[in-house]
């Protein structure tokens, strides 16, 4: 990667940018939908596993627990929502294959209850998705790690005999460690016998989670015509994690993320490693060594990344970056970044800072090179004249 220079922050461009991620972000009907399937589904398989003494548990994971949602490209800008169905029962008591087995069964009686809007059932090597039109829903099988302990999870796996290990929970807490707590983006479910916890609902953000926001979405666009090759957003919501070092000018905190990206992955005895924070044992890039085509995917879109990021601030005026930013993050993201540019200039005509400089382009006082003609943009009231 490039070293990054200093140069000034660019208001205008943070709020096209912000602009455009809240215009991924969920609605409350999304969340509302979303919180309904989950709870019914928890209570289908509440009903499965009464039987069980322990404490059983269905709890988000994942973006909608980390408050890094953003809609999928390749699914029509749909929602997805991570979930762990956890069965507190011994390892040495069930088989990966029959708790895999008793989730499908929950998920297959749930997607036949007239209420649940008819989803589509898949199986993948570790969980079982629930898919409707805008939305789906991965259901991860767990127990209890009890020889870890502490949030510690045993994760089924189609395609290895072993348990693999993971820590949902403790990576939400890193996570969070890790944001600021300056804040740029300005009800329990009922419990049964099994514990089904509440979905966060986000209606405030930090710096690192619009920064996740849209490296994700920029690698998605990046990556429409091949989905199946894209970086993963565990990968990159560590990476980006870790190279986050605090500020709220989120423009000049994604360069400096994406600059700072590469220096947590290791190479151990020549295989790629990016061990999970909370959870050791988990390697998030362990299935690079197999397929080494996934590194070389990674590192190419963090190029592409990195020169987007670089190139949005040197277009000659503000409206000349919508179609930067619609190349790079899509139709849905534009119009949001029109709105959000809108506002601010808005707000510059208001306070008297909006002027056009030679050639037409609209730019902020603040914003003009010193020498270089402008003159101011006057507002006009409902009847034509400037406004007072």
């Amino acid at each position: 990667m490039t070293l990054m220079t200093a140069r000034p922050p660019r208001p205008d461009l943070d709020q096209m940018l912000l602009g455009g991620l809240r215009e991924l972000d969920i609605t409350q009907d999304d969340h509302d939908r979303v919180v309904q399937r989950y709870q019914e589904f928890g209570e289908v398989l509440d009903d499965l596993w009464a039987p069980t003494l322990g404490s059983n548990r269905v709890f988000a994971q994942g973006s909608f627990m980390l408050g890094t949602v953003v809609r999928n490209v390749n699914r029509n800008d749909d929602i997805d929502i991570d979930i762990v169905a956890l069965r507190d029962i011994a390892r040495s008591s069930i088989t990966q294959e029959t708790l895999k087995a008793e989730v499908g069964a929950a998920v297959h009686a749930y997607a036949r209850r007239p209420a649940a809007g008819s989803p589509r059932v898949d199986e993948s090597e570790r969980c079982w998705t629930l898919s409707w039109p805008g939305m789906h829903m991965d259901i991860l099988p767990a127990i209890p790690d009890a020889e870890v302990g502490r949030d510690n999870l045993l994760i089924t796996d189609k395609a290895v005999r072993e348990w693999q290990h993971s820590n949902p929970a403790g990576y939400a807490r890193w996570f969070a460690s890790r944001s600021a707590s300056q804040l740029i983006a300005s009800g329990e479910l009922e419990e049964k016998r099994l514990d089904i916890a509440a979905v966060p609902e986000w209606r405030q953000r930090t710096t690192l989670q619009r920064v996740v926001q849209a490296l994700k979405r920029h690698r998605d666009v990046f990556f429409a015509e091949k989905s199946g090759g894209r970086p993963a957003s565990i990968v990159i919501t560590t990476l980006a994690a870790h190279a986050y070092s605090g500020g709220s000018d989120l423009h000049h905190v994604l360069r400096e993320v994406i600059a700072g990206m590469p220096d947590r992955l290791r190479r151990v005895d020549g295989a790629w490693a990016l061990p999970n924070p909370a959870q050791a044992g988990e390697n998030f890039v362990d299935s690079w060594a197999a397929e080494p085509w996934r590194a070389s995917n990674f590192f190419e879109w963090l190029t592409a990344a990195e020169s987007t990021f670089n190139a949005i601030e040197t277009k000659a005026g503000l409206d000349q970056t919508i179609p930067s930013l619609e190349a790079a993050f899509g139709s849905r993201f534009a119009t949001g970044a029109s709105r959000g540019l809108a506002d601010y200039l808005r707000g510059a005509r208001d306070t008297g800072s909006l002027r056009v400089r030679s050639g037409g382009a609209l730019s902020v006082t603040s914003a003009i090179p010193a020498g270089v003609p402008s003159r101011p943009v006057v507002g006009h009231g409902f009847a034509g004249g400037p406004t007072h």
